[in-house]
């Protein structure tokens, strides 16, 4: 990926979002001094505390730096300084899918009306990552809050990654995440994590192209489907394909054709047959 559209992608889903937000955030107190620094002596130790992860890295929310991490020089051969450092190694068909997911996740986060606490939040994503011999790697990640000032705000956050197997053709999924708060019902957040994300994926399909995945999604053929719109197969055709291009751009996935699309959104909640 050229060096400007990165940055403007991180700028853009990063570091502009948050701004107002990590200009106001003050000292960490909770976790207090004692318990972070218990947290971390656990973690210099994670190779075996927490047997199977590669790496973890801290980030400072409210300059976006890494001041401690852990494995990073293992796996990519040189320590991460900066936030954006990470998302360098992050193969690039996946950043705009990865940031969509992360700020449906935020935004769900600032809306409950819970309290935050640190390490009671998780937010688990499988991406790609570029490692010291030049190749990608499926990691799971697990993010969740570390630190939080007096007035609730999150002073930083905590990432471990553990690896899967190596990022190939052969071995995509669709690119999705999951949140979970331990007070919350699991199932509850999980659907409001898919509405918060649904509500920018819509926006990313015309009219008559959410009317062709609702139809194929509750069972209609292609038949159905020329009836309903009174299109030619020609001009189903181009939607289908439309629909299959936006579907690799959002979820970095080739579907076997629309149909299958459609069936895995209307699956995940995505979609809603009208």
């Amino acid at each position: 990926m050229q060096k400007q559209l990165f940055d403007d992608l991180y700028d853009t889903h990063v570091a502009q979002p948050s701004a107002a937000y990590r200009a106001t955030v003050g000292e960490p107190v909770n976790l207090n001094p004692a318990a972070f620094s218990d947290l971390v002596s656990r973690l210099s130790d994670f190779q075996h505390v927490y047997p199977g992860m590669d790496f973890w890295m801290i980030v400072q929310h409210k300059d976006l730096s890494i001041p401690l991490s852990g494995g990073d020089m293992g796996v990519f051969g040189y320590k991460l300084k900066v936030f954006k450092d990470y998302f360098r190694t992050v193969h690039p068909d996946y950043l705009l899918p990865y940031f969509r997911w992360r700020s449906a996740a935020y935004a769900l986060i600032f809306r409950q009306s819970i309290p935050l606490e640190p390490l009671q939040i998780g937010y688990r994503q499988s991406v790609p990552l570029k490692v010291k011999d030049g190749e990608y790697y499926w990691f799971t990640m697990y993010s969740t809050i570390a630190q939080l000032d007096a007035a609730g705000k999150i002073v930083s956050n905590l990432h471990s990654f553990y690896q899967e197997a190596k990022w190939s053709l052969r071995t995509l999924r669709p690119f999705e995440a999951s949140l979970q708060i331990k007070k919350s019902a699991e199932a509850d957040l999980e659907r409001n994590l898919i509405d918060t994300l649904s509500l920018s994926l819509i926006d990313e399909f015309t009219n008559a192209e959410l009317d062709v995945l609702s139809a194929y999604a509750s069972g209609k053929t292609v038949d159905d489907v020329l009836l309903l719109k009174s299109w030619s197969r020609h001009t189903l055709h181009e939607y289908n394909a439309n629909l299959l291009k936006k579907a690799k751009n959002l979820f970095v996935y080739d579907f076997r054709n629309a149909r299958a699309f459609a069936e895995y959104c209307l699956d995940k909640g995505f979609i809603r047959p009208r």
